[in-house]
């Protein structure tokens, strides 16, 4: 299964074409109708998730929680329903059920895509032995210090999972005040990973 960053366009483009994903968080979508789910669904709409059972082709869930289903007719289900701050996080995403497939979504998409793309190549550029950087394609102090992440989570404990998410981020758009840009800033992982250090010298 897919898996994507929770705010991220992938995860809008995905919902756009009820596809099936998972994220890193406790959003996720899969296909048809899902049992079991938690109780955190009110009564009534609890009974009508399990009513329109055979006729769910598509469910997004937060919490394992039941937020969104399609129905076979193409009729998309969202209850109106407060959670918690995550969650109602989660439902903001939920207006790319009813946009299309192919339209600002995937031009949004593809856009983030080849950002990324431009941006690796930059880094590669400029840190090719010998090569003289280029003006045009200097490299931003934000891009560097997220080099410098990537290359501590390299040397830390797990590092294929931590690597392949600090991957992830790179390839997007991430708000500066977000959690997620938080727990992958230098800041975050020298604190985290340097006391653990200091830890096992003493």
């Amino acid at each position: 299964m897919k898996k994507f960053a929770t705010h991220s366009w992938a995860v809008r483009e995905a919902l756009a074409r009820r596809e099936p994903f998972d994220t890193y968080g406790a959003f996720h979508a899969v296909e048809g109708y899902h049992l079991p789910f938690r109780d955190r669904l009110p009564h009534r709409w609890r009974e009508q998730y399990i009513e329109d059972g055979d006729e769910i082709i598509y469910t997004v869930l937060s919490y394992r929680t039941p937020i969104a289903w399609v129905l076979r007719c193409g009729a998309v289900v969202i209850p109106d329903v407060k959670y918690s701050q995550t969650t109602s996080g989660h439902q903001s995403m939920l207006y790319a059920l009813s946009e299309p497939a192919e339209g600002a979504l995937a031009i949004a998409v593809q856009e983030e895509r080849q950002e990324a793309r431009e941006r690796a190549t930059r880094r590669r550029q400029a840190s090719a032995v010998g090569t003289p950087r280029d003006p045009a394609v200097a490299i931003s102090a934000e891009e560097l210090t997220w080099s410098a992440v990537r290359e501590r989570a390299g040397a830390l404990e797990g590092t294929p999972d931590t690597v392949a998410r600090i991957d992830d981020v790179l390839s997007r758009r991430v708000p500066v005040n977000s959690g997620e840009a938080a727990i992958y800033s230098a800041e975050y992982l020298e604190r985290k990973h340097g006391n653990r250090d200091r830890r096992e010298a003493a």
